[in-house]
């Protein structure tokens, strides 16, 4: 019984999150919107924010540093830290 409800459990939050490529342009708008707001960005806040995946999160970042929107500042395997450029 324990597992069935544990799977349950997972299944509920693999539901809960979605994928960047079936909401990207929705995601990256309001991720764009929120980022003038705040001094740094890290992709913990996105997915605090927007419950996407951490892995969805850093290729946000990535992708808005490619469009000139965020500064990258530190660029490490697990994290990035990012400023939004005024």
């Amino acid at each position: 019984m324990q597992r069935a409800e544990r799977r349950e459990k997972r299944e509920e939050r693999r539901e809960k999150r979605t994928p960047i490529t079936v909401l990207e342009t929705e995601i990256l708008k309001k991720v764009e919107r929120d980022i003038k707001n705040l001094d740094l960005v890290t992709p913990y806040e996105i997915v605090q924010k927007y419950n996407v995946k951490y892995s969805t999160a850093k290729r946000v970042l990535l992708e808005l540093a490619r469009r000139g929107i965020v500064k990258i500042h530190l660029k490490a395997r697990r994290i990035i830290i990012a400023t939004p450029v005024k």
